[in-house]
């Protein structure tokens, strides 16, 4: 599949032009399905298979998680039929940040190659204004997307948790900058970065990850939870099979089955990990979550 360079810069400008109007986080009602896909990856297949279920179930809201590029070689026509979907169905479609919705990233992943081959430098000059204007992270209902997870402020203190709205309120306005392209507040970073670990309880430093990043344990996400009044975290991030689910627990599930479904509150208090490219060779994934259950579906 081809992708016209004229066409795609016209829809990446109409795409900044939406997303320049989104706050970097919001908290929103929405009606039922909703439905989910994690990191794509350059993985065009992927998208056209969630495009197609997301039709089939009437689904109410596509929420994208981020990691759009890299790795695989379609990135440029994944980011076009992202932008298509937006500017056609706009309030259906949300759009989150990733850790490698960044030209640092891409030039060590691929996409900086793939953008200036298909695209040429105009489209490397604009990328940044697409990745500065994607929100980090999303409430629907009783949900809470993001691409990596629950950030802190001060790591040694249990008790600090952020509630989101409080924390974005006075930031609404770092979007579209280069501090927030380069993820230079922490909480932001986090967002993109951070990873659960249910073995532990709080939040322990992630030296595979790099500096400002963590883990965040089974207390630090109940706690967040709590602080944010949401029942599920639903991320992507981590190269799973397809999906993970850390329990509230602490116990983990890592075998599910292709359109398994589960009662929405036997996950509550839950992290799910929904990971959507074949990369790795591995299953992709996708979720449907349905006023009272949720589905796991593979792409």
């Amino acid at each position: 599949m081809n992708v016209n360079r004229k066409e795609f810069l016209q829809n990446l400008f109409k795409t900044i032009n939406i997303l320049e109007k989104r706050p970097i986080f919001e908290k929103i009602e929405s009606k039922y399905p909703l439905a989910i896909i994690g990191d794509i990856h350059g993985f065009l297949d992927s998208l056209d298979r969630f495009k197609k279920i997301a039709e089939e179930v009437s689904a109410n809201k596509l929420v994208f998680l981020g990691d759009y590029v890299d790795r695989g070689h379609m990135g440029v026509e994944v980011l076009n039929e992202i932008f298509n979907l937006l500017v056609d169905f706009n309030d259906k479609i949300v759009l989150l940040r990733g850790n490698h919705e960044s030209l640092d990233m891409n030039m060590y992943y691929g996409f900086y190659e793939e953008l200036l081959s298909k695209i040429g430098r105009e489209g490397l000059d604009i990328i940044n204004q697409f990745y500065s204007n994607l929100p980090i992270s999303i409430i629907i209902n009783d949900v809470f997307f993001v691409h990596g997870g629950v950030p802190c402020i001060d790591c040694k203190n249990k008790e600090d948790q952020i509630n989101l709205i409080n924390y974005f309120q006075h930031l609404n306005n770092i979007k579209g900058k280069e501090e927030y392209l380069e993820f230079k507040d922490n909480v932001i970073l986090q967002m993109a970065w951070n990873d659960p670990d249910g073995s532990i309880d709080w939040f322990e430093p992630n030296y595979m990850r790099g500096d400002g990043v963590y883990y965040y344990g089974k207390k630090a996400w109940k706690k967040f939870m709590e602080e944010n009044n949401v029942n599920l975290i639903i991320r992507g991030h981590e190269t799973v099979d397809g999906f993970h689910i850390w329990k509230n627990d602490g116990d983990f599930i890592s075998k599910i089955k292709n359109n398994e479904k589960f009662y929405k509150d036997q996950l509550y208090g839950s992290v799910i990990t929904v990971f959507s490219s074949r990369y790795h060779l591995g299953r992709a994934g996708s979720i449907i979550i349905y006023e009272d259950e949720v589905e796991f579906v593979e792409l």
